[in-house]
């Protein structure tokens, strides 16, 4: 039983260690993790932000007397807020700036409607409509701010259709091309120190293959950065590309987490940092903290209606997805492992302590018993010490009797007493009453066991506490003297008179051939 205990915990201490074991090769960056869980619990929070300036702009909309200029800049606001978070609202807002800017309007805010509502279509998924109102005002003459609007809206109108492509075809090449251009005009006409132009930069440094440049690049401007700007997520989204080139896969899902974390608190749900670390997690093995992040940014971006990033994360969800079923039913398996282990364990520990129950039951009744026995041979010797100490009494009285006889010139008399049996009846007494008020002693009950043993008929009787001669030879017997000559010198009877009464008692008995047997068990455990 001990050993079968040892073994079972030596397996479920062996196996433990099995179930908590890491599937994934590399260190996950807790902290970042950690913080981006914070965001994504909070992001209701950050949307409720979001609507309480997008609810301010409402109502100077409605505001009464605003002039029409102001109502077409509010709307082309509306239309620029709603982009990163609410597509079918910026396209809204954005046809409503360009409707009034046509009848109303001037030049300049009927081209910055049509960049807001080619800037729409395109987070709404609309490509050939965003190209076609984006190339009918390539040729249009505006000032220097509406040209760096233009090329803004174009470098995410083509960011966005490379993503949605993402292949080698001619096209392909095409948009990333004209994404390109946009990038080399934002670069001529932002000022230096513009942190837009630093970004466009680093990026086109990673995408060229420089990282150690762009890393001094982007680490430069991300500390120019708050995480409430939408351009913090961006930047960190890049250095992350420049961490996975260099092998570091830690620091790499670092920055992913925090570009993510970044494009909670902007309320931007178009962002690709969540996507991507869901599945790199997958790919280190957790499966359900990439199932949470994915389901997060698939929900986050069915709720804006950005069609595009819905479309990358497609090719990811059916993977993420039967890999998380496939460790619930791991974890469903090794819990039913566990619960089988722990099962057997409670049955050995059960079975243990009822063996242990009884072990220290039969130790209690040995216990008892050895009590039973010594207080047995404390009576025993005391009873013994006190006959001995009788009859060394009688000895001595007799000695005085017989020297003061013969001292006295009495010695016929001394002969005539000794004849008679007097003497020796009156000692004969006294034994008997020792005897049987031993045997009494020591068992007390066992006038009635030697009752239970004769037939109803045949039981005996004893008065003044004494024994009949039947029951006391018996008593002997029962001390272990079994053979009748020793018995009949005990007791002065003759041999034959001790088989006389030992037969008589065997003819009384129930079970007359172990007779015998059953009254050596009187007082006995067993009995």
């Amino acid at each position: 039983m001990k050993n079968s205990i040892s073994i079972i915990l030596l397996l479920i201490c062996g196996f433990l260690p099995l179930l908590a074991e890491k599937n994934g090769k590399w260190k996950l960056p807790d902290k970042e993790l950690k913080s981006l869980s914070r965001a994504m619990d909070d992001a209701s929070k950050y949307s409720a932000l979001n609507e309480k300036k997008l609810d301010s702009l409402k109502k100077r909309l409605h505001m009464p007397g605003i002039p029409e200029e102001s109502r077409i800049n509010v709307m082309i606001k509306l239309s620029k807020l709603y982009r990163q978070n609410m597509a079918d609202s910026s396209l809204r807002y954005s046809s409503l700036a360009l409707k009034e800017s046509s009848t109303s309007g001037s030049h300049r805010e009927r081209y910055l409607a049509g960049l807001a509502l080619s800037d729409a279509l395109a987070a709404s998924g609309f490509f050939s409509q965003a190209i076609d109102y984006y190339d009918s005002l390539a040729n249009i003459r505006s000032d220097k701010e509406c040209r760096i609007e233009f090329f803004k809206v174009g470098r995410r109108l083509y960011s966005n259709i490379s993503s949605y492509v993402d292949d080698d075809s001619p096209m392909a090449a095409y948009y990333q091309q004209r994404y390109v251009e946009c990038d080399d005009s934002l670069i001529n006409l932002l000022p230096v120190s513009d942190l837009f132009r630093k970004f466009i930069i680093g990026e086109r440094m990673v995408a060229s293959g420089k990282f150690l440049a762009a890393r001094g690049v982007l680490e430069d401007l991300l500390s120019q950065l708050d995480k409430s700007d939408n351009i913090y997520g961006m930047t960190a989204f890049q250095l992350a590309k420049v961490y996975k080139s260099d092998g570091d896969q830690t620091a790499y899902a670092s920055y992913l987490a925090e570009a993510a974390e970044s494009d909670i608190i902007c309320n931007a749900r178009e962002g690709f940092a969540l996507p991507a670390l869901a599945a790199w997690l997958y790919e280190q093995g957790d499966f359900a903290t990439a199932f949470r992040y994915i389901n997060f940014a698939l929900e986050d971006a069915y709720k804006g209606n950005a069609r595009v990033r819905m479309v990358s994360m497609a090719r990811w969800m059916p993977a993420i997805d039967e890999a998380y079923r496939r460790q619930i039913s791991a974890s469903r398996n090794e819990w039913f492992i566990i619960a089988a282990l722990a099962s057997i364990l409670l049955f050995a520990l059960a079975a243990t302590s009822f063996f242990l129950f009884r072990q220290i039951r039969k130790a209690r009744a040995s216990r008892e018993a050895l009590a039973a026995t010594s207080r047995m041979k404390d009576s025993y010797i005391g009873n013994f010490i006190g006959l001995c100490s009788t009859y060394s009494e009688k000895y001595y009285s007799l000695v005085k009797l017989v020297d003061r006889k013969i001292s006295s010139g009495q010695a016929s008399e001394l002969l005539k007493a000794v004849k008679s049996g007097k003497i020796g009846e009156e000692e004969n007494e006294e034994f008997y009453k020792e005897i049987d008020s031993v045997v009494l002693t020591l068992y007390p009950d066992f006038v009635e066991k030697i009752n239970e043993l004769l037939q109803p008929s045949e039981r005996v009787r004893i008065q003044g506490g004494l024994l009949t001669p039947e029951l006391r030879i018996y008593a002997f017997v029962r001390l272990g003297v079994a053979e009748s000559t020793r018995i009949a010198k005990i007791l002065n009877y003759s041999v034959n008179t001790v088989y006389a009464y030992r037969n008589r008692m065997r003819n009384r008995a129930i079970d007359r051939e172990h007779f015998e047997e059953n009254v050596l068990k009187i007082g006995s455990s067993d009995n």
